[in-house]
């Protein structure tokens, strides 16, 4: 089956694939993509949404879309129909849809996270075509579940608070300051200047970027210097809590205010009533996967971040 441009597909060749791609989500990662299925199909019809799809007569058997933001081309879902899987359709889309976004007027660089890819092989892909990679895991903890203890205790010259509008630079500032040198900040143009931090905490607070912000799981932490750490959450189903973000600034690391953020936000996901919380972290990151594995977080589904530059730039990760 070929790969088509999917300005070319109509809405009914693919609603049967973007409502069994939402009940399958809804499954393996507890994520209610109901928003995310309408403001493609709005595209779709739009002819809007660039990307590719391949039919099997009157349906589409496989999708993938991209999206352009400031010179990023940021691929999003890779997505096969249940009886088309295995069959080498997600790579073949791969290897279509990284020729397309390279090709977009403006476009420097290219990145996709695979948690929403029905096909592993396709990771392989992206290494062949020169992309820079970083394995991450997404992770989830049941609820209720029995917190440490005993609970983790601030320094004394720190305080905790809600997490508010006004808050939102220090918040940004801490997530910068946190990703400096890191293979997030080299793999995902999100984390690497105070700028797109800013447009990247708004998103999950104020757009909800990641589902539904949760003002009552969030907290900043303020320290004699400033603000020393951040927890951003949000509700990715009726059921489901999410940790969008925890950060702390490099001289505040050490010292327990993950451990702390993270129980803090536990318990209020618990006390709502919630059945999960779930998570993605980079496994590079030894020092988080130990705290989220302590705290109860297994395993869901592993996956990997991609990135490419144009040459001669080339994306460098730490050693």
């Amino acid at each position: 089956m070929r790969a088509k441009p999917l300005r070319e597909a109509s809405i009914r060749e693919l609603r049967p694939l973007l409502d069994e791609e939402v009940a399958l989500w809804d499954a393996e990662l507890f994520w209610d993509f109901a928003e995310v299925r309408a403001a493609v199909a709005g595209g779709i019809e739009r002819r809007s949404v660039p990307g590719r799809f391949v039919s099997d007569g009157a349906r589409a058997a496989a999708y993938c879309y991209y999206m352009m933001d400031a010179g990023r081309a940021i691929i999003g879902s890779i997505f096969a129909g249940r009886e088309h899987r295995g069959r080498g359709l997600e790579e073949d889309l791969v290897d279509a849809v990284i020729a397309d976004a390279r090709a977009e007027r403006g476009s420097g660089r290219v990145e996709c996270q695979t948690l929403f890819c029905t096909a592993s092989g396709a990771n392989a892909r992206f290494g062949t075509a020169g992309f820079a990679q970083g394995a991450r895991h997404y992770m989830r903890c049941e609820l209720p579940a029995p917190l440490p203890a005993p609970d983790p205790v601030l320094p004394g010259a720190m305080r905790v608070k809600p997490l508010g509008r006004e808050d939102l630079p220090a918040a940004a500032e801490i997530v910068y300051r946190s990703h400096v040198g890191t293979i997030d900040a080299a793999l995902n143009l999100t984390y690497s200047t105070p700028a797109t931090c800013r447009a990247f905490v708004e998103t999950l607070v104020l757009r909800a970027g990641c589902g539904r912000f949760e003002p009552d799981a969030s907290r900043l932490v303020e320290g004699p210097k400033g603000p020393a750490g951040v927890l951003l959450a949000s509700r990715l189903a009726r059921a489901n809590g999410h940790v969008c973000q925890v950060s702390v600034v490099p001289e505040a690391q050490g010292q327990g205010l993950g451990a702390f953020l993270m129980t803090t936000a536990l318990r209020a996901f618990r006390e709502q009533g919630l059945a999960s919380v779930t998570l993605s972290v980079t496994v590079a990151n030894a020092r988080a996967h130990r705290l989220y594995t302590r705290l109860g977080f297994r395993t869901r589904r592993e996956f990997a971040a991609h990135a490419w530059l144009r040459p001669p730039a080339r994306i460098e990760l730490p050693a």
